[in-house]
């Protein structure tokens, strides 16, 4: 399917989620990596997200505390497909971690998918696919300077990375010394 159609798809039944009109267990189903994710480490498998795992990721009660409007996240898939940066992620082996520019509040979500993920059982069938695992604004963007330094880092698109850094000093000038487009240097020059 075309990416415009999967990222219009998204988004109709983002809303029917919003109305309270997604039929229970819905599955999203946002394409297969482009070069971008591939390249990144994220194998040529199907993207998928449990409405569930939405809900509740999203949810004011939820126990990280990372709550967002469902509305934040429209146009998911092409934001995933065009990322600002990829990393392995420090904490879930075999996942990724990639910073969108869809924003909660002024502050990037992150999509976290782990990959190869198996679904199914051993009667019905069991295949592979990059599952979503979390998403949310991610508030401690000082991960992301601590993942570049450990070579978490898989990808990064350059401008985006500058623009991300510029509106990060805009948005904490008490922190300028630290998101200094020096300090993304290492980040750009990949």
């Amino acid at each position: 399917m075309e990416p415009e159609k999967i990222n219009n798809q998204f988004n109709g039944e983002l809303q029917q989620q919003i109305a309270g009109d997604l039929l229970k267990g819905h599955i999203y189903r946002l394409g297969n990596p482009k070069d971008i994710l591939q390249q990144a480490g994220i194998p040529d498998l199907p993207i998928e997200l449990n409405a569930a795992t939405l809900a509740e990721k999203s949810n004011p009660n939820y126990k990280n505390s990372h709550p967002f409007e469902l509305l934040e996240i429209k146009d998911l898939p092409n934001a995933i497909q065009d990322p600002i940066m990829v990393f392995d992620s420090k904490t879930r082996k075999g996942s990724k971690v990639i910073l969108t520019d869809l924003q909660s509040k002024g502050i990037n979500f992150v999509v976290i998918i782990e990959i190869n993920h198996k679904k199914g059982s051993n009667r019905t069938g069991v295949i592979e696919i990059n599952s979503i695992r979390s998403l949310y604004p991610k508030d401690q963007i000082n991960d992301i300077f601590v993942w570049e330094k450990e070579g978490l880092l898989k990808y990064v698109n350059k401008e985006k990375a500058l623009a991300y850094t510029k509106e990060l000093r805009s948005q904490f000038p008490q922190k300028s010394s630290i998101y200094t487009e020096a300090s993304i240097y290492n980040i750009v020059k990949k």
